[in-house]
């Protein structure tokens, strides 16, 4: 009887660490792509600012 409910009780430690793992990782995921996203849109702005510059050096 004892054994089952160490069993039990272990299975749901196990259930709630991977569900906290999962969660971290969502979490991780997350701010790893907003920190892509942001320095896409700094590499559009840098090469749009090269590019005006480019540009206006020439004339």
């Amino acid at each position: 009887m004892g054994g089952i409910v160490l069993l039990v009780l272990l299975l749901v430690v196990l259930h709630l660490l991977l569900l906290v793992l999962v969660l971290l990782l969502q979490h991780l995921l997350f701010e790893l792509f907003l920190l892509v996203v942001l320095v896409l849109q700094l590499l559009q702005f840098v090469l749009l600012q090269l590019k005006l510059w480019t540009r206006s050096s020439r004339l």
